[in-house]
């Protein structure tokens, strides 16, 4: 028996329980290894994302009951301390870390704390979609020993099963191994996973206080469940494409499945009967990816339950073309209560060419007048500071949103993430190192554009969301709140203050229509 010790370097607060956590604790418990969790969530550590700064930011709506009401309590103590304290108390012969790009450096420090300030030599494994596309950089570190490479659950029970036999897994089919002489064993990944086999996700290594999360101004007991995993479409800011072309050249299985409605209807009465769930948060890039069969069947499954759930898809498929509304309606049926959609941006050249997403502007509003129709509230999400855009390029997607009635919109800044073909453009480019490392809060650009500056587009960001919903002739000083100066930043501050007390006031229309 294996003891694994799950460690979560986490950086928001705000955000949903991991259930790849919950899996590795089903699937490893499963085989008869102990296993504990160390989440970094709720804890006060240097450079942290501020829940608070961040819906201010965006002017996202803001929940009427106070997250700490049911959500996740602050940690008064020491995070590193309390780690020490966990790992002294467990004594795991394995640490597993699950890491994106944004939060690696954190777990790096973590594990350094522990294997170097406190001489540890527990064995360390880092997997995630960060270490799938820059597994080098992830096996440099001193602090790591094993990296996985692609989807965990296959090499890390095949890990845990040879540990506990004292065998070698230098060989293990999806590890990176470093050995004792520095030679890094580099092993090829095996294929995907049967989504359909893998067990019910045990969530007794959470604190009951990370089940909480706020949805449009109500704290719920809210869980992840995955429909899907991965994604058909293209898009060159997202790294599911390399997921697709990486398994597909190295495995010749794929990367996108989706999950049987038999599956989907076993985690759902394991949600309500196990741990009282009150909301689902679909975890899919694209949960209408489904045949209209498929949907049926779902929409018939789920009317069982009938939880208000979440979800995000793509413009394309709530289209009158492919019946949308039709779909929309039955979604809403069995307890449809908010969905998000990706326009990201809003030139149809620079779209298409750039992102790989080929629509038509027109198309996309039509689509969305869909849920408008049913009062189904949906958010826009768009993002700014692209390889080669320009502001007179990003004012296009301001315009294409001031043209859809959504309950509420976002605007991120770019994140040149590894695994993507944007993150290789920007190299190429010269507009980032190919070393750097994205972090978790996005303030401003990481890309050095000569034609769109740091400045621009933090100035642009913050104000996105007014110049969507405002009338027009306040523009003028909403470009004066752009300005990153004492003057521009007063300016800005009183706008946004204007704008939270006239378009929040009715908590469930917290954008209003506003005529130009």
């Amino acid at each position: 028996m294996q003891r694994i010790l799950l460690l979560y370097p986490h950086e928001r607060d705000i955000s949903l329980l991991p259930p790849v956590m919950a899996l590795f604790a089903g699937l490893l418990r499963d085989r008869g290894h102990m296993v504990d969790l160390f989440d970094s969530t709720g804890y006060d550590f240097e450079g942290k994302v501020d829940p608070d700064v961040e819906r201010e930011k965006s002017l996202f709506t803001k929940p009427t009951e106070p997250a700490t009401s049911k959500g996740v309590k602050t940690k008064l103590t020491n995070m590193y301390d309390d780690l020490t304290i966990k790992v002294e108390s467990f004594n795991p012969t394995l640490i597993v870390m699950s890491v994106t790009e944004s939060t690696f450096l954190r777990g790096v420090k973590l594990i350094e704390y522990l294997r170097f300030a406190n001489k540890s030599n527990v064995l360390t494994l880092v997997g995630g979609v960060f270490a799938t596309f820059a597994p080098m950089r992830v096996i440099q570190e001193d602090s790591i020993d094993i990296v996985c490479v692609g989807e965990g659950e296959i090499p890390l029970v095949d890990l845990c099963d040879k540990l506990d036999r004292s065998e070698d897994f230098s060989r293990t089919p999806g590890l990176w191994v470093k050995l004792k002489t520095g030679e890094i064993v580099k092993n090829q990944m095996p294929s995907a996973v049967d989504i359909n086999s893998l067990p019910a996700l045990d969530y007794t290594i959470f604190e009951d206080d990370r089940f909480y999360r706020p949805m449009r101004g109500k704290i719920y007991r809210m869980l992840p469940l995955e429909t899907h995993r991965g994604c058909p479409y293209t898009c060159t800011f997202c790294n599911s494409p390399a997921q697709n072309d990486l398994y597909a050249s190295q495995t010749k299985s794929m990367f996108f499945r989706k999950k049987s409605m038999d599956k989907i209807r076993e985690e759902l009465i394991n949600f309500r009967d196990q741990w009282s769930g009150e909301y689902v948060f679909f975890w899919a890039d694209t949960f209408l990816a489904w045949s209209k069969k498929e949907l049926e069947e779902f929409c018939e499954m789920y009317s069982e339950f009938k939880f208000p759930f979440w979800c995000q898809s793509r413009t394309e498929t709530v289209s009158d073309s492919v019946g949308g509304f039709e779909k929309l309606r039955m979604l809403q049926d069995v307890g449809l209560h908010h969905m998000s959609f990706g326009l990201e941006h809003g030139n149809e050249e620079f779209r298409r060419n750039v992102l790989k997403r080929n629509y038509k502007n027109k198309d996309a509003i039509d689509a969305l007048k869909n849920p408008t129709k049913l009062n189904i509230p949906f958010t826009i999400n768009n993002i700014i500071g692209f390889p080669n855009e320009t502001r007179d390029l990003a004012m296009d997607t301001v315009e294409v949103n001031r043209q859809i009635k959504s309950f509420n919109l976002s605007c991120s800044t770019f994140a040149p993430y590894q695994g993507t073909a944007l993150r290789k453009m920007a190299e190429q480019l010269g507009y980032i190192d190919p070393d750097f490392i994205a972090p978790a809060n996005i303030d401003w650009s990481t890309l050095d554009m000569p034609n769109f500056s740091k400045e621009e587009i933090y100035g642009l960001q913050r104000t996105f969301v007014m110049y969507c919903k405002f009338p027009k002739n306040r523009w003028p000083e909403l470009k004066k709140a752009e300005e990153l100066t004492p003057e521009g930043d007063k300016t800005w501050l009183n706008l946004r203050d204007e704008f939270l007390d006239t378009y929040f006031k009715d908590p469930e229309h917290s954008i209003a229509k506003v005529n130009d």
